[in-house]
């Protein structure tokens, strides 16, 4: 588990990518109405907003009272958990491809089923063919520079349009990774896989790398200096990860890797190890034929359908008016007049900044009501389904 910690006031979380628009409503009513201008929240909103951070924290703490409190939460997940869903039907029948993606597993564990794997998620979703390389190695691609650099150097078949392909990537590759998690889990709550968290570490041999689990004391150890490393250079993870030529990032991986070399490994890594625990009788009640290809194909009608969805409210879901009576109440200043606050849908205002239709292509296909064929055609591209392969979806 990460050892990196957030302590935030209930005022802060409210107004992070934790709070939702209901949530800080409720904040600010309250604090409207309290005689010392504090915020509060309810108990079942604190829930809320505790549920929403443990989808990226693995674990959240509660502490002081009131409008006092403070959220603390500590070791950022690798990979953010899908939200329980405790309506009636919990999701069922929104995503059809469940037990495609649990025969895959079962096949990729059977290879050599006495010996357990260690990988990460994103990894093993790759391995299992659920996502091409197309799409996996684009999905590594973080900033703008490196983003434009490796759509450059695709085949042509895969410049599907620069706007949807990175439109499409990061949906996509968080939603086979996230549903994939949520396959594994209830797998492991089956007793058909064994699944835990694991910290690897890298180390050189004459044969190459070799990437092993270490003990969690160690782990900790190892996640601790490196804690205090950030602290005595003053970087943040998000430094390393999004400025990794700052003098500051390039001195703290010195001392990283002086510290690394004095326990004879290249790096570590957060991971999984999964293996498998149901009998071969088992296991051939779950085995189906053609699997990767039943899974991009209903993956890309399940993509289809939520493009629908998005396409339907761009012409008549009307958008929340941005006034900004919040912030003047807070900061001083004088509010929007009226006239000047937007009302209507996201087709009324494509249509007003017209100009936006000249370089938006995710805009112009929405405006000519091809984003959901455009969107799950293009997705078929990326994930190398070939025209003879496609199956046609019924929406």
């Amino acid at each position: 588990m990460s050892s990196e910690m957030m302590q935030s006031s209930l005022e802060d979380a409210v107004n992070s990518k934790y709070g939702s628009d209901a949530l800080r409503r409720h904040f600010y009513d309250k604090k409207a109405n309290s005689k010392k201008g504090k915020g509060n929240l309810g108990t079942n909103q604190t829930k809320q907003l505790i549920r929403n951070m443990q989808v990226d924290w693995h674990k959240v703490e509660l502490s002081g009272d009131g409008a006092d409190r403070v959220i603390t939460c500590i070791g950022r997940k690798e990979v953010s958990t899908e939200r329980q869903d405790n309506r009636k039907s919990n999701g069922k029948g929104q995503i059809p491809y469940e037990e495609i993606v649990r025969n895959l597993v079962l096949l990729y564990l059977n290879q050599d089923k006495d010996h357990p794997a260690t990988t990460t998620i994103k990894v093993l979703a790759h391995e299992l063919g659920l996502m091409s390389d197309t799409l996996y190695f684009a999905s590594k691609m973080i900033k703008s520079n490196q983003q434009k650099a490796h759509y450059d150097n695709l085949d042509k078949k895969y410049q599907v349009g620069y706007s949807m392909f990175w439109h499409i990537v990061p949906r996509e590759s968080e939603r086979i990774k996230n549903h994939l998690k949520s396959v594994l889990k209830k797998m492991s709550d089956a007793g058909i896989i064994y699944l835990r968290d694991v910290t690897n570490a890298v180390t050189i041999d004459e044969n190459g790398e070799n990437h092993n689990p270490i003990d969690n004391i160690q782990a900790f150890e190892i996640k601790k200096t490196q804690r205090n490393l950030r602290e005595k250079h003053d970087v943040t993870v998000a430094d390393l990860r999004y400025r990794p030529k700052h003098h500051k990032v390039l001195a703290y991986k010195e001392d990283e890797q002086e510290y690394f070399d004095s326990l004879d490994i290249q790096y570590i890594y957060d991971a999984m190890i999964i293996g498998l625990i149901a009998t071969d009788k088992e296991i051939k009640h779950y085995m189906k034929d053609s699997l990767i290809i039943d899974f991009k194909n209903s993956h890309a009608c399940n993509a289809e359908r939520l493009a629908k969805k998005i396409q339907d409210d761009f012409f008549y879901k009307l958008l929340k008016a941005k006034d900004n009576h919040k912030l003047v109440e807070e900061l001083g200043g004088q509010a929007k007049p009226e006239h000047a606050i937007f009302k209507g849908t996201e087709y009324e205002l494509v249509v007003q900044e017209n100009q936006r239709l000249a370089y938006d292509a995710i805009a112009q296909a929405k405006v000519a009501d091809t984003y959901p064929n455009e969107y799950s055609n293009k997705l078929r591209a990326i994930q190398d389904v070939d025209e003879q392969e496609k199956n046609n979806c019924n929406l």
